[in-house]
């Protein structure tokens, strides 16, 4: 009798709702945070989903209006269900990086 309770408990249970459901939801995450703390220069590329780590990578591009995409910057990672970045360079670590690409 007990098993027959937990399994109609599990089939009448559902997962919640995603933080980041889509690549669009991640990019503009990971837009939202550049434009905040580094500037309009960086730019969020194409997001990917990794299952292995159930989080979406975000590729970050340098990019102006006469020349997108001029060099990749970095790599964000954001968690799909609860919307956090679990690896990300610190602003710091990107304006340094801007500034390197920028100089040559």
């Amino acid at each position: 009798m007990e098993n027959a309770k937990n399994s109609q408990f599990l089939s009448d249970t559902q997962a919640p709702p995603l933080a980041l459901p889509d690549a669009e939801s991640a990019r503009r995450v990971v837009g939202r945070w550049l434009r905040n703390n580094v500037g309009d220069a960086v730019y969020p590329g194409e997001a990917g989903f990794l299952e292995e780590s159930f989080a979406w990578h975000v590729p970050v591009w340098l990019s102006t209006a006469q020349k997108p995409m001029i060099a990749f910057v970095a790599d964000f990672y954001v968690n799909a269900a609860t919307g956090v970045f679990i690896g990300r360079p610190t602003t710091e670590e990107l304006i340094k990086r801007v500034e390197e690409i920028t100089a040559k």
